[in-house]
């Protein structure tokens, strides 16, 4: 059986609506492929757009009641060591209820027995981003406990980077954690092994005496140096078509190969080399997205060559206008396949701010809220949509949100306070006005007319609330 066509037909089935089939044939393909992480990302992206049709956006008492009978066999089968038939009646449950956080981290435990790492990260990554910003000591402690085996996991499938971010989100929530510092530094000394910095960790000589062939401890080294010039491109470049040439059909390598094109700007190679990884794993989710990102990449570069000749503004314009068609619907396609991409939501907004489609814009700000890197300026772009739509009280409150607990004013938070303030002066409460604009006053002088409009205020005998 050729089971990429399974995956084929879900794909069809879920634009065209018919979920339920969708559903079940990519239940299907992954009893077959559990671990392949594109099309879970796929199943619970159209399990979730079936329910948000319905306006169900969180779990439910009758998700539960559904699928109880699937949560104890899940839990059975997990008590029996049966791991990969746990994870079927994880899904089981989820069809009903995707958005449930108990079998979503039941899921994740499972599928980590069974030695299906990218299909755990995936699970409890979506616990992650459906937990936003927890709030009080229990839920704190739930999420911290997710971020920790996220660490855990990308830790083991050696992706130290993506477990440094986790770690780094504990200590957020529980600054000075000593395990979580721990965890941070194994993490740091694992990092500086592999980027290179094997030549000091050990006795004189380091690794070359290790490896006797000289040859090749010099392509580890440039393997794992900085890429700065063009030269250092080329070589990679050409390091990559070696190993291809023994492996050519590792997607991996195909896409690393399209990432180095993209970086010396040859869209055609690169184009050419993502075409060819997609081919070889055509619900790859990544691949999609390169070819996307190239796309928007080389319309760019376009842009820039026509900015500079005034000749060209007509055809300028025309460009920039089908830049951002196509960026809506990239964007479009990604946020719908999947939901629980917070950063692509908050680019998505973005997108869509520039284009003065508010109400959409809002809907996408609204869902990046709940990213914890991104949530002040996800409520603050929030209330700016608010406020280009008239709805002034429910600006403010978002502009609240933003500043709330914020111990260091910056340049972002002098912006949303400044926008406060003047939504406050909209509504002509003119105390919480002249208060905001102190605050930015207190830090910066010179921001913009803040001086002037304290001024202003004081001028027309308005008083500060404390």
């Amino acid at each position: 059986m050729d089971v990429s066509k399974l995956t084929d037909k879900a794909r069809v089935a879920a634009d065209r609506g018919n979920y339920d089939y969708a559903i079940e044939l990519y239940r299907r393909f992954l009893e077959l492929q559990p671990n392949d992480p594109e099309a879970r990302k796929a199943l619970r992206a159209v399990e979730m757009r079936k329910f948000q049709e319905r306006g169900v956006t969180k779990s439910t008492p009758a998700g539960w009641l559904k699928g109880l009978g699937s949560l104890v066999a899940a839990l059975v089968l997990l008590a029996l060591r049966k791991y990969e038939k746990a994870m079927i009646a994880c899904e089981n449950f989820l069809a009903n209820d995707p958005y449930n956080r108990t079998v979503l981290c039941l899921l994740g435990r499972a599928a980590a027995a069974a030695g299906h790492l990218d299909a755990a990260i995936l699970a409890y990554e979506e616990v992650r981003n459906h937990d936003g910003t927890p709030t009080g000591s229990l839920a704190v402690r739930s999420h911290v406990a997710v971020l920790r085996r996220l660490g855990e996991l990308y830790t083991e499938t050696k992706q130290l980077p993506l477990a440094a971010e986790r770690i780094e989100e504990i200590l957020q929530f529980l600054p000075g954690d000593r395990d979580a510092e721990r965890l941070l530094r194994d993490i740091a000394a694992q990092r500086s092994m592999v980027e290179g910095g094997w030549d000091k960790a050990g006795k004189k000589g380091g690794y070359r005496e290790v490896l006797k062939d000289e040859d090749k401890a010099k392509q580890l080294e440039d393997s794992h140096r900085d890429i700065r010039t063009r030269e250092d491109v080329v070589g990679a470049i050409e390091r990559v078509k070696k190993d291809l040439a023994q492996q050519p059909g590792n997607v991996r390598y195909l896409i690393q190969l399209g990432d180095y094109y993209r970086m010396l700007k040859d869209w055609d190679h690169a184009r050419a080399t993502y075409q060819q990884a997609q081919k070889l794993d055509p619900v790859n989710f990544l691949i999609a997205e390169r070819l996307g990102d190239l796309k928007l990449a080389e319309m760019d570069e376009r842009m820039k060559a026509l900015a500079s000749d005034p000749n060209k503004r007509a055809e300028l314009e025309e460009l920039r206008k089908q830049r951002m068609a196509f960026a809506v619907e990239e964007y479009e396609r990604r946020v719908k396949a999947r939901p629980q991409d917070l950063p692509t939501r908050y680019k998505f907004g973005e997108i869509l701010f520039q284009l003065a489609r508010y109400k959409e814009a809002a809907v996408q700000f609204q869902h990046a809220s709940r990213d914890p890197r991104s949530r002040r300026a996800a409520l603050y772009r929030l209330g700016l949509c608010f406020e280009e739509q008239g709805l002034t009280d429910l600006a403010i409150e978002q502009f609240e949100k933003a500043v709330s607990g914020v111990s260091l004013v910056d340049q972002e938070a002098k912006e949303i306070l400044y926008s406060l303030a003047q939504a406050h002066e909209k509504q002509a409460r003119m105390s919480e006005a002249l208060e905001t604009y102190k605050k930015i006053f207190e830090i910066d002088i010179g921001f913009k007319d803040v001086s002037q409009k304290i001024e202003q205020l004081l001028k027309h005998g308005i008083q500060s609330q404390t």
